[in-house]
């Protein structure tokens, strides 16, 4: 999946009106919580088949952080 598509589609499932890009702090967007949480695994799951589990994300902060953990071949420029 291309960088910028993956940006737009978690964006949306974030419903975040914050731009996002690979060095946004998840952490600190206004609509992180627990369910947004979860809805980032679930988009992982949908997108590249694969799941994240929930201690992952202690060590998730930034969207390039998230992307590590999917695996950044996954990604194209």
């Amino acid at each position: 999946m291309k960088k910028s598509v993956f940006l737009e589609k978690l964006q949306e499932e974030l419903e975040e009106d914050e731009t996002l890009t690979v060095d946004t702090n998840l952490k600190g967007l206004e609509s992180y919580d627990s369910v947004s949480l979860l809805s980032i695994i679930a988009f992982v799951d949908e997108n590249f088949n694969k799941t994240i589990d929930t201690k992952h994300f202690k060590d998730i902060e930034t969207i390039s952080d998230l992307m590590n953990v999917i695996g950044i071949e996954n990604f194209e420029d």
